[in-house]
């Protein structure tokens, strides 16, 4: 079960990649150890979790030398 703390329109994992992309109504912020826990569920070798609300870019949680890291991404 994916529970990130709010609501989800849709999820997306490119195992090739290592990347997965998190898609939020307007105004819905995820739990980022909530949110890693679910994707490394699915693909244990995720690196990099990409969040858009309402469609804009808004966090990118990066796996750098073992350690998840949140950099903001969201536009003025």
């Amino acid at each position: 079960m994916w529970n990130v703390m709010c609501n989800v329109s849709e999820i997306r994992i490119d195992v090739d990649a290592k990347r997965g992309g998190l898609f939020l109504p307007e105004m819905n912020y995820p739990d980022m150890s909530s949110t890693i826990r679910c994707f490394t569920s699915v693909d244990p070798e995720i690196e990099v979790i990409e969040t858009f609300v309402g469609g804009k870019p808004d966090t990118m949680y990066i796996k750098i030398d073992g350690e998840w890291q949140a950099i903001v991404r969201k536009q003025a």
